[in-house]
């Protein structure tokens, strides 16, 4: 959704403001005011930024002006409103996904919110919001129905044609070696950002496709398709069959209440883990901001034999 024109950010700018997000060291609030402006560069809108970033839509109107007309100076502390500090969702949801480290076996609200300077409550809602549920070694659940808690060792295709949306995952495999490669922190992982926002509608009156779908079902077909995970935001008569014939495929839905595009984005940080999932991530990432809003869509990760 773009209710706005986009807003123009300096090249320098935009490096200065990427460093403050990717730091950890900037602080809550200086974090979410260059998301706002780097989302805002990227031509969202402010309606999708602030339900992106868990904030109003006049916040995001406000720091994008104050950019305008200010540069970095004026993403400065503006004299305090009376209204309560607004939660950064995804520093929550980064910091959830990067573990408790040595300090706990896993992550409570209370020992999160603590160290983010948040409510417990505030760290509950986040995760009640994003579907996630924090697990032992720093690991999370996603939850879909089943929920989704194997480690994945990348994406291999995504099919958007509304109300049909599907990500696939290629599932680690039960015998590779854990320590094969190493385990890329999370804040150097690739995230889909907000690319997959709510709005397309597929060519087709009603949306959905059949045949489009079995389509890109088939061409799924070569890419280990007995590990294939597909979280889809709902169930199609082609999807629980396909799934029924290759065992060790599993289909994992959306249950109501929550947002497939947040359980899409977790997801493929968590496949980012690898050096060879973070390139099948990076590679999704660059087809979808090539694509064309409003047409059916899908993409198969070309070098998924790759994906281990």
């Amino acid at each position: 959704m773009h209710d706005s024109p986009p807003l123009p950010v300096d090249a320098r700018d935009a490096a200065v403001l990427r460093g403050w997000v990717e730091s950890g060291s900037a602080g809550a609030a200086a974090v979410r005011r260059a998301r706002i402006v780097l989302l805002s560069g990227d031509g969202l809108g402010p309606s999708v930024i602030a339900e992106e970033l868990g904030c109003s839509r006049p916040t995001v109107i406000t720091w994008r002006e104050r950019y305008r007309s200010g540069g970095l100076a004026g993403l400065r502390d503006a004299p305090r409103s009376g209204r309560p500090a607004t939660v950064d969702a995804m520093a929550v949801v980064t910091r959830t996904l990067e573990g408790p480290g040595p300090t706990a076996a896993r992550w409570s609200t209370r020992l999160l919110a603590s160290e983010l300077g948040i409510s417990n409550v505030a760290v509950a809602n986040v995760w009640r919001t994003w579907g996630i549920t924090p697990t032992a070694g720093g690991r999370v659940r996603l939850g879909t129905e089943p929920a989704l808690d194997v480690p994945v060792a990348g994406v291999v295709g995504l099919h958007l044609d509304p109300p049909i949306r599907l990500l696939a995952l290629l599932a680690d495999a039960p015998d590779r070696d854990p320590n094969a490669e190493p385990v890329l922190p999370v804040r150097q992982r690739p995230d889909l950002g907000t690319r997959l926002a709510d709005g397309d509608r597929g060519d087709c009156p009603g949306g959905g496709c059949p045949d489009a779908l079995a389509e890109f079902l088939g061409r799924l077909e070569p890419l280990a398709a007995s590990r294939v995970r597909l979280l889809a935001e709902t169930a199609t008569d082609l999807l629980q069959p396909w799934v029924q014939a290759r065992p060790g495929a599993v289909l994992h839905l959306v249950p109501a209440g929550l947002s497939w595009v947040r359980l899409v984005r977790v997801a493929c940080v968590l496949a980012g883990a690898s050096d060879s999932g973070a390139a099948s991530v990076t590679a999704l990432r660059g087809a979808l901001a090539d694509r064309v809003d409003g047409k059916r869509w899908s993409w198969i990760q070309a070098s998924a034999n790759n994906v281990q």
